[in-house]
């Protein structure tokens, strides 16, 4: 019997409980990221500076109005909807592909080359959170 009997046939998280789960996930990255950076070398002020740039950005870029409209041949295939059967995890984990997982995985990177890059990045990642976060109190 597998471990995760009873989740994995939990329903699907509702739009609530997704965008509060990508929020947490992305605000945790962030925040991780951030403190790595400064952890290495790189002065506080600093990597707040830079991750203030980063979330900014961010956040300006994901709530412009004109950031949503794309005309139709640029716009990404239309995923397929969650089935009542996949668990919450997973859910999660298709959710936050590729933009979570990409910029963590940058982020990452560039903590061995460049500890400012890192810290703006970890912004961005906190950004995207914030963003998140709103989404999921507005669909409450």
């Amino acid at each position: 019997m597998s471990s995760g009997g009873a989740s994995e046939n939990a329903p699907p998280p509702s739009a609530f409980r997704q965008a509060l789960l990508i929020a947490s996930v992305r605000l945790a990255l962030g925040v991780a990221g951030l403190a790595a950076a400064v952890s290495i070398d790189l002065s506080s002020g600093t990597a707040l500076a830079e991750a203030a740039a980063g979330a900014v950005l961010t956040t300006f870029a994901l709530i412009a109005p004109a950031g949503r409209r794309r005309p139709a041949r640029l716009r990404p295939a239309v995923a397929a909807p969650v089935s009542p059967r996949e668990p919450w995890w997973r859910a999660l984990a298709v959710a936050m592909f590729p933009s979570t997982y990409g910029v963590a995985l940058l982020t990452g990177i560039a903590l061995a080359i460049n500890r400012s890059l890192a810290a703006f990045l970890a912004g961005v990642l906190l950004g995207m959170g914030a963003v998140a976060l709103v989404y999921a109190l507005s669909t409450k």
